[in-house]
């Protein structure tokens, strides 16, 4: 940007490709359909780890715009001088590190996975495993076990957008010789009503359909994201939206979850193809 300050915009051209990944030590994907139609889809996705310096516990989160809308969201940071105002400690990278009882900085508000509430495993580390730019069908696919040691055996997660039309996440799942409560959310500043395995969300006079693909049992939900401490920000506007399903000890599950626009007939939206044949 600082070296790009003198060109006009109107001469910025356009990109020739459409997806990136960068394989670092916070590994991410971007995807998009258009730099220039305001209603093209974009998607955000991250691997990596929550022991990066100034990390978080969103491994295997992602973003998602369409329509002209921002579905999938990220609170991003909290004011550090908020917190150690406070007198929050927010630079320790241990497992029970005071820095992991902050809300924005945790797995519960992010768009990924949590096992029987607990916290991602800070030492896991995830890096991008597949990824595709073409255009009708571009993806990414991280194994993401390593953040849920000792919680799932197994964990892959795959974002992508298909056919130029719709997102798709597909998460497998291996439980361990335990059973565990599987929670599914994504943070979303568009008005949810739930519906029959599914949920549709209502922003801007625009929508978007939820629609959970499994042979499980979900129980569809939404989470208040009010603080309940008195370090926490507020966080006015938004919502946590998603399901819960139980898996029995060693259960393997796939899960798809299909976020339609509404400028999409939901209906005719199938999508099975497994994360192997990705």
């Amino acid at each position: 940007m600082i070296w790009g300050k003198d060109i006009p915009l109107e001469k910025v051209s356009e990109p020739k490709v459409k997806a990136w990944k960068g394989q670092g030590a916070n590994p991410v994907a971007m995807m998009r359909t258009s730099w220039t139609d305001p209603n093209a889809i974009y998607v955000g996705f991250k691997a990596g780890s929550p022991s990066v310096n100034h990390g978080h516990m969103d491994v295997g989160s992602f973003i998602m715009e369409a329509d002209g809308v921002r579905w999938a969201s990220d609170f991003g940071m909290q004011s550090y001088e908020s917190l150690e105002s406070k007198g929050m400690s927010i630079f320790g990278r241990t497992q029970d590190a005071q820095r992991w009882t902050i809300f924005r900085l945790n797995n519960y508000p992010h768009n990924t996975l949590t096992i029987d509430n607990q916290l991602q495993v800070v030492k896991g580390y995830a890096k991008i495993d597949q990824f595709s730019d073409k255009s009708d069908f571009m993806y990414a696919v991280s194994d993401i076990s390593s953040v849920y040691e000792g919680q799932l055996a197994s964990a892959k997660r795959g974002v992508a957008i298909v056919d130029q039309k719709f997102v798709v996440v597909s998460d497998e799942l291996v439980a361990t010789d335990k059973p565990v409560t599987v929670r599914w959310n994504m943070l979303t500043s568009a008005t949810p009503k739930i519906e029959k395995n599914g949920i549709t969300l209502t922003k801007d006079g625009k929508t978007l359909n939820l629609k959970v693909n499994t042979s499980a049992k979900v129980t569809m939900k939404t989470w208040s994201t009010a603080p309940t401490t008195t370090y926490d920000a507020e966080n006015p506007g938004t919502t946590l939206v998603g399901f819960e399903m139980q898996l029995k000890p060693g259960q393997k599950q796939a899960i798809q979850v299909l976020l339609v626009p509404g400028s999409v007939d939901a209906k005719k939206v199938k999508f099975e193809k497994a994360l192997n044949s990705w």
